[in-house]
Formats: structure tokens, sequence, C-alpha cells
């Protein structure tokens, strides 16, 4: 799985980096093959004034995943991070599952 961290408004950070890295594999790892790549966007809304603005992007994806897309704002980069990839992995689980149980279309492009 590729994991991609990209910062918007907020400086680089190595530490921030390895949580993003550690999270997105320690919940997306179990799902081998079914996730291909992710790519994380941190950011800050707001910039200095505070408040609920720091901003987790994730984007997952694989070979028989729908696009999955989350977002999730929190007071903090390390709780929105970490709310942003459970639910990117509640989501790709779910995503799986559709794929595994969904009919396949034959020939003639009607479900077999």
């Amino acid at each position: 799985m590729k994991i991609e961290v990209r910062f918007r408004g907020i400086e680089a950070s190595d530490t921030l980096r390895e949580h993003v890295v550690r999270r997105v594999h320690f919940r997306l790892s179990r799902f081998g093959g079914g996730v291909g790549s992710v790519v994380v966007r941190i950011g800050d809304v707001n910039g200095p004034r505070g408040g609920v603005d720091k901003r987790c992007h994730v984007a997952a994806r694989g070979p028989a995943l729908a696009p999955i897309l989350i977002e999730q704002l929190s007071t903090e980069h390390h709780a929105a991070i970490n709310l942003a990839v459970e639910r990117a992995a509640r989501a790709v689980r779910r995503g799986l599952a559709r794929a595994r149980t969904a009919p396949r279309a034959g020939a003639n492009g009607r479900a077999s």
C-alpha cells in the first residue's frame, strides 16, 4: 500500500507524518491488496485564529474499491487524523464487502 502525506497551511512535520503513516498502516494494512493507495492531506483552515479548524482529508483507492473520500475536522491535528483514518477503515471494509457480494456482469452485460 502506497501512503502519501501532504500538508497545506501548516509546516510539514516529520512527527506528524510518522503518526499518519503509523495510523494508516495500523488500520488499513489488514485489507491487504484491497487498498492500493492512500493520500492524507492535513491542514489548518483558520490559521492562527484557532477553533475547530484542523482538517484531515483521507482518500483511499483500490482495484475493487470505489474511491473512499473522508474529511474530518477537529481542534487538534492528531485527533482529526485518528478519526478520519478510523472512518476510512470502516468505509473500506464496507466497500470491499459490497464488491465481494455484488453480482458480476457476464459477457452480455447482465448479472450472472
